[in-house]
């Protein structure tokens, strides 16, 4: 299992007007995770791109467990529990300062050539990196 953690703190415009976090601010700290995961691998996403290979998200979901709030200062976890084939697959925890799970959800995206737009498997080198990271 390999686990990537990134905080981040709540600015007001990410808020609505109840104080909370907008529900959609959820899936940016996702891909926030996400990104910085790839990159501590030494994988970026421009990276991939340039190689040839693009990775279209093609599942999201999120489930709102408490609200966060303006200046809370967040932990996002983005955690991969098999190693991906064509697709990975990723879930996320959010947690507030006080350690309790404000917000989980999961991610599903695809390896695609970015010439033909068709599936191709993961990329050798990323999943070796992700083998040496768990």
């Amino acid at each position: 299992m390999i686990i990537h953690e990134i905080t981040h703190r709540i600015a007001y415009y990410e808020t609505d007007t109840m104080g909370y976090v907008h529900h959609s601010n959820y899936i940016r700290l996702f891909e926030r995770a996400r990104t910085e995961m790839m990159r501590s691998l030494g994988h970026t996403y421009a990276a991939m791109e340039a190689s040839g290979i693009m990775m279209p998200l093609i599942e999201a979901s999120c489930r709102y467990h408490s609200p966060g709030r303006y200046d809370d200062l967040l932990t996002v976890k983005a955690i991969i529990k098999e190693l991906p084939a064509t697709r990975m697959h990723l879930d996320y925890e959010v947690h507030n300062e006080a350690g309790m799970l404000i917000c989980s959800g999961h991610t599903t995206l695809v390896f695609v050539n970015a010439r033909t737009r068709k599936p191709i498997r993961a990329p050798e080198a990323f999943v070796k990196a992700l083998v040496e990271f768990s």
